[in-house]
């Protein structure tokens, strides 16, 4: 039983990107990939420098607010993102701005990429956790990620994210500041790499200032980036905070119960800024299984369609 919770927690950790069926990632060694000197494919920018630079370049006048549709972080149970996607589909809501951290950033890009949530639904059922597994025995962490990058390069088109029909960002969080920071654009791999890369699992991802880890330690759901970005409604999943609590005494278990209720502490006041919340109960630990998979897309469906049926974004006044 102990072993069977630890392969939980290793799965959900070392599978942390997924929301397709599977996120597990990071990129380079610490010093970009053979010790060579980081890629400068990334550049993730600060809160405070993205507010300032909306403020700078005010957009065009429009009928209706800017939306934002936020995906937090929360490993595996990621599949509920998809369910909440066809749920705003049906309701004929397009967002303006899609942001994502870990899992949400993986599904994130995909949708603004130009895939429909059936497709995106098709790709998370159909993919092999293991495909996506590069381990790597190097200093910094277990698992590369850079097949996890290719995936997704494949999955949206090789497109860079600004190029996106839906404008896209991911979270991270800089390693040396502790800070979140915002990816806009480049590569779209290389961004779901950073957003997903789990202390411990994944090889920290280089940038040229340093390096990149997990955006959910930082920004789990984030609102404020959406709203920096320029949204003026913010419709927010979260798939980690809402759903049933691990239970057990198991060293594996506990660590995964403190982690989550630190996480879930920090989170809550940043979710409670959206003008929208969707909170599936979403269970994480055999979320490996197709059953499961299927489940969990069917809870965002209906967390998604409780809260979007007496809601509308307004007109603009004139």
């Amino acid at each position: 039983m102990k072993r069977q919770h630890a392969m939980n927690a290793w799965k959900k950790y070392a599978c942390c990107a997924a929301a397709l069926a599977a996120a597990v990632s990071t990129g380079c060694a610490l010093s970009g990939p053979h010790g060579q000197a980081a890629p400068p494919d990334l550049a993730p920018r600060r809160l405070a420098d993205i507010r300032e630079a909306t403020a700078a370049a005010p957009s065009a006048p429009s009928e209706r607010p800017t939306v934002a549709l936020v995906l937090g972080g929360g490993g595996l149970r990621g599949f509920a993102h998809v369910g909440a996607l066809r749920a705003l589909e049906e309701a004929g809501i397009r967002p303006d701005i899609v942001v994502g951290t870990s899992a949400g950033s993986v599904v994130g890009a995909a949708y603004a990429s130009g895939m429909s949530a059936a497709q995106i639904q098709s790709a998370a059922l159909n993919l092999k956790v293991s495909s996506l597994l590069d381990f790597t025995w190097g200093s910094g962490g277990i698992i590369r990620g850079n097949k996890l990058a290719d995936w997704v390069g494949a999955l949206t088109g090789g497109v860079a994210m600004e190029q996106f029909p839906i404008r896209f960002a991911a979270t991270a969080t800089d390693l040396q500041s502790g800070q979140a920071v915002l990816i806009a654009e480049g590569s779209a791999g290389r961004a779901i790499q950073a957003s997903s890369a789990v202390p411990g699992v994944n090889v920290p991802v280089a940038y040229p200032g340093g390096h990149l880890v997990d955006g959910g330690i930082t920004s789990l759901v984030p609102v404020r980036f959406a709203r920096a970005m320029g949204a003026e409604v913010v419709i927010a999943v979260d798939i980690y905070c809402h759903g049933p609590r691990a239970q057990g005494l198991a060293v594996p278990t506990i660590l995964s119960r403190v982690m989550q209720t630190q996480s879930c502490l920090l989170a809550a006041a940043e979710m409670a800024e959206a003008d929208v919340l969707v909170a599936p109960a979403v269970s994480a630990p055999s979320m490996s299984a197709r059953d499961s998979q299927q489940a969990a897309i069917e809870a965002g469906y209906e967390a998604a369609r409780a809260a979007l049926k007496n809601w509308r974004p307004a007109a603009r006044p004139v």
